[in-house]
């Protein structure tokens, strides 16, 4: 992925249509908020729903199926208030919803 794509996609969930597509979004947002893996797993942890930086990892890589948990741990460690996270848990529930 070059840093032109990068930069047009925005930190924002509403038009994400695939996985993949989503996991741009959140890359998206942690470059917005200046969160780095580390800093994502740590306040994820420091806000009582504590994710791994592997975790992390993938999320942002679009690598498997993630949980709803696991994108709000993500989304408090990304310091995403609760009324943004609706948002994001919308898009996620349309993305990942069972075929």
């Amino acid at each position: 992925m070059s840093a032109a794509t990068v930069t047009t996609v925005p930190p924002d969930p509403i038009g994400a249509a695939t996985p993949v597509e989503f996991a741009m979004r959140l890359r998206a947002l942690m470059t917005a908020r200046r969160r780095s893996l580390d800093s994502v797993a740590r306040r994820s942890r420091d806000a009582g729903t504590p994710i791994s930086r592997a975790t992390v990892h993938n999320l942002i890589t679009a690598a498997g199926s993630p949980r709803r948990d696991t994108l709000v741990s993500f989304l408090r460690g990304c310091g995403v208030p609760p009324r943004e996270q609706i948002r994001w848990l919308t898009t996620f529930d349309v993305v990942y919803r069972p075929r």
